[in-house]
């Protein structure tokens, strides 16, 4: 016999969540273990324990609801403003010719 825990945040359904295995017997372990997880990511809200036969049979054993339980930060909106563009880099002023361009040029080669 093993044992499946899923572990599900605010708004989810517990089948949903992140399952685990383990192999937590008794209501004890299970509720230090809850804790744990819930102490570790304080995103959790629901911890459930299920109890799996060999034959596939199931049964919940143990649930844990955090009572110190933190939403998840959403990802705020993008607004047209904070993705302007930046302003396109100033073109560098060209050199002043040397000597050798300006006689060149004086002289008519160019």
């Amino acid at each position: 016999m093993s044992t499946e825990i899923y572990s599900c945040r605010e708004g989810q359904e517990l089948k949903q969540g992140k399952l685990d295995y383990s192999d937590i017997d008794d209501r004890e372990t299970a509720e230090i273990d809850a804790k744990r997880r819930c102490k570790l990511d304080p995103t959790i809200k629901k911890v459930a324990y299920y109890k799996v036969a060999a034959d596939g049979e199931f049964r919940l054993f143990f649930s844990y609801t955090n009572p110190n339980c933190k939403p998840v930060p959403k990802a705020k909106p993008v607004s047209i403003a904070s993705t302007a563009r930046k302003a396109a880099p100033k073109k560098k002023p060209e050199p002043k010719p040397g000597l050798f361009a300006r006689l060149k040029k004086s002289i008519g080669l160019s």
